[in-house]
């Protein structure tokens, strides 16, 4: 099993623990002082490669949301908004985001052979991840953060402590390991706001929107556009399984949508008449989406590793964009069978005059047809030019 880029890990304590105590001692000592004493307020044992953390062999300063690095009078203030969310009670969180050091290498942020390591890009990217875990949390306004690069030989961590000077979080009941209850704020955060934080940081540090950009623009507008004309010719097969769709459509057009369940029966057919005009029309397009779909799973691979969970997430990614395609493509031609029926009901409506006979759907006439055609065409084109490409991870954050 490949060894995921980043891997981040998290522990809380409350704000009568002694590691909170000893953290707030150590904010404004020299960076070698807090290094050799590391192991008195750090609550994280394991540094998620299963590298057990001891003492750094080499810490940056401390640095936090809005400074680089930290004067005097600056760590004065940090300590003492430490100490005020110790006395109001507040959880103190520490996370700990440990990266492959051949990763860095390879986004040019790290060079083994001198130890160059470009901080500030690190830190940039560790701003971004705690701003989203934050907002995630709703503590945006709340939450006062500081952090230092730890400089090991395996693998390059960032040491991270979180706490609120004014609590957020609500106290509530628990039961220790005696079975016995007490009271203390929730310190527990949504897994989901530990994996958008590592992505997050993930992603500023590597370049993706190039590849992300090609797939939105090849399912958006080279083979989906929003406003396509269908092209004029459409085989045998074509028109008569589009007839048979048009005439399974229940008589609620207001149920006519790709993912409405109304019309679970006739997806299918819906889907195999996408892929026999992505076949016929546009093979190269769809070889291409395929082969950029296929590049951008084996790069969330590198990024998060092999395993059970992680698979399944880049894996339902790739099904989710196929997914995406299949159902622009089939609102595309309900929305222009939609139209179609609309006319016809008006036609069947002038020339039956009061006779209120059943309205009966009749076959696509070779003009409806065209039409179809037309819009189809036109749509495919469009999918190309609208920039959806930040899906792609607020898909994967949630395990969409």
């Amino acid at each position: 099993m490949s060894s995921p880029a980043i891997v981040n890990v998290s522990k809380f304590v409350s704000g009568n623990a002694k590691k909170f105590g000893e953290y707030v001692n150590y904010i404004d000592r020299h960076e070698a002082v807090r290094s050799n004493n590391f192991s008195k307020f750090n609550v994280n044992a394991f540094d998620g490669y299963h590298n057990y953390m001891e003492n750094p062999e080499k810490s940056t300063g401390l640095f936090t949301a809005t400074q680089t690095q930290l004067s005097n009078q600056e760590k004065e203030q940090l300590k003492k908004a430490f100490q005020l969310a110790q006395t109001n009670d507040s959880i103190m969180w520490q996370d700990v985001i440990s990266f492959d050091n051949k990763f860095l290498e390879e986004q040019g942020i790290y060079r083994a052979r001198t130890g160059y390591l470009n901080e500030g890009v690190l830190q940039e990217a560790v701003r971004k991840g705690m701003a989203a875990s934050l907002k995630a949390e709703g503590m945006e306004a709340s939450g006062v953060w500081a952090a230092s690069i730890h400089l090991n030989t395996d693998n390059i961590h960032v040491h991270i402590a979180l706490v609120e000077p004014h609590p957020t979080k609500p106290y509530k009941t628990f039961i220790n390991k005696q079975g016995k209850s007490y009271t203390a704020r929730k310190g527990s955060r949504k897994q989901g706001t530990l994996d958008l934080m590592k992505s997050t940081v993930v992603n500023d540090l590597i370049s993706r929107d190039k590849e992300l950009m090609k797939i939105s623009e090849l399912i958006h507008s080279r083979i989906a556009p929003a406003n396509r004309e269908i092209i004029p010719l459409m085989s045998r097969p074509m028109r008569q399984l589009m007839n048979e769709v048009y005439q399974e459509l229940p008589d609620d057009l207001r149920l006519w949508k790709y993912n409405n369940q109304a019309i679970t029966g006739i997806r299918s057919k819906l889907d195999v008449l996408t892929t026999m005009y992505m076949e016929e029309y546009y093979p190269e397009e769809r070889i291409e989406l395929t082969e950029a779909l296929n590049e951008q799973v084996a790069t969330t691979k590198r990024l998060y590793g092999d395993g059970e969970k992680e698979k399944g997430r880049y894996e339902k990614y790739k099904s989710n964009k196929e997914n995406e395609l299949y159902a622009k493509v089939g609102n595309v031609l309900l929305r222009e069978m939609r139209g179609i029926r609309k006319e016809e009901k008006q036609h069947y409506e002038q020339s039956v005059g009061d006779k209120r006979e059943p309205f009966t759907p009749k076959n696509l006439q070779p003009a409806y047809l065209n039409k179809l055609k037309k819009a189809l065409r036109k749509d495919f084109d469009s999918i190309k030019n609208k920039k959806k490409y930040q899906e792609l991870q607020e898909e994967m954050e949630r395990g969409e």
